[in-house]
């Protein structure tokens, strides 16, 4: 009796493991593959990342780290994701320091002011599908998400995707990702004058709920000793907005931190008639300048040491050379106007 039950008990335990593998490749094959993806060259880096750089999209499209490697020696990963609002930024920086300990942590203020938690929850998941499972990923859900919100879905996102099996391609079934560590690339461009505004800060912008989320989190990259840089991206802006983003200068003050305003600024860095996908984001001609310009302030004003020549560091070197063979020859078009 003892040898079948013992028998009987091992074959329960294969069988539900056996289940519980099952469901996990099912749900790997399943998920959307966006945030694998785009977030997958961070999860393998075996060094600490000397910068973070985090914000919305005008992030994302801002900042080379694989120049940023050539050019300087150092290592970085840009979290810039679209339409990412500032309590969502908090969240995404506390998950990432979960497995890294930058030196500088860079912030693209153009959502500066905005009320909402998060925009839309495609962004949502963007950012945070590909952290497993921790206790900050579930407090950051339940956070920001309210309880009318499918917060369930970020935590076991099998209940979103469980019937994307019709819309399968081979793609789902590699293991490819990006190794351009974040950033993403645009070779589109359309001409603008380069707007002047007469300075005025929104009075309102400091008070509002993300911007709160955003002292949080000065405050607490301040006590674990990490530099905190705000930037804003070259932007088209009405007189509205950039009296909104101005605001953040309120903050800057207040934590003593550099406010990096490339809209505004006196001496332009890129061209607006050619360094501009749209309104609100560079292209990879305006990355280029823009990047080059943070690089030489990062070096020039924090403790930041090249990693050239560094033998753990070879997969860096092949990285750029390979975004370099993608890239170097890609003729500029001129972005199509999207139809309303």
């Amino acid at each position: 009796m003892k040898s079948k039950s013992l028998r009987t008990f091992v074959q329960v335990v294969v069988g539900v493991l056996l289940f519980a593998m099952m469901v996990l490749y099912a749900s790997k094959v399943l998920e959307r593959k966006d945030a694998y993806v785009k977030y997958e060259a961070f999860f393998r880096e075996k060094n600490d990342f000397d910068v973070l750089f985090f914000g919305s999209s005008n992030m994302q499209l801002m900042v080379n780290p694989l120049q940023l490697w050539n050019e300087c020696g150092i290592t970085s990963y840009n979290f810039g994701n679209t339409s990412e609002r500032l309590p969502v930024t908090y969240w995404t920086i506390k998950n990432a320091l979960e497995y890294t300990s930058p030196k500088v942590v860079v912030i693209e203020i153009s959502q500066y002011g905005q009320e909402e938690k998060y925009k839309d929850m495609y962004s949502v998941h963007l950012a945070w599908d590909r952290f497993p499972i921790s206790l900050t990923k579930i407090k950051a859900v339940y956070d920001v998400l309210s309880p009318s919100d499918p917060r369930y879905e970020l935590l076991f996102d099998m209940i979103l995707y469980h019937d994307r099996w019709k819309e399968l391609t081979p793609a789902d079934f590699s293991k490819d990702y990006s190794k351009s560590m974040g950033y993403a690339t645009s070779h589109e461009y359309t001409a603008f004058e380069r707007p002047e505004y007469e300075f005025r800060i929104d009075e309102a912008a400091p008070k509002t709920e993300g911007v709160m989320y955003l002292e949080k989190t000065v405050e607490e990259l301040q006590e674990k000793g990490i530099q905190v840089v705000f930037v804003h991206s070259p932007e088209v802006n009405s007189e509205e907005k950039q009296a909104r983003i101005n605001a953040a200068s309120v903050t800057a003050e207040k934590y003593n931190i550099p406010l990096i305003d490339f809209t505004v600024m006196k001496d332009s860095v890129v061209d607006y008639a050619t360094d501009l996908s749209d309104a609100d984001h560079a292209n990879i001609q305006g990355a280029t300048k823009l990047t080059h310009y943070i690089g030489e302030y990062l070096m020039s004003n924090y403790d930041l040491k090249s990693h050239a020549g560094d033998a753990s560091y070879n997969d860096w070197n092949t990285f750029y050379e390979d975004y370099r063979a993608e890239n170097d020859g890609v003729p500029m078009t001129v972005k199509e106007e999207e139809e309303e």
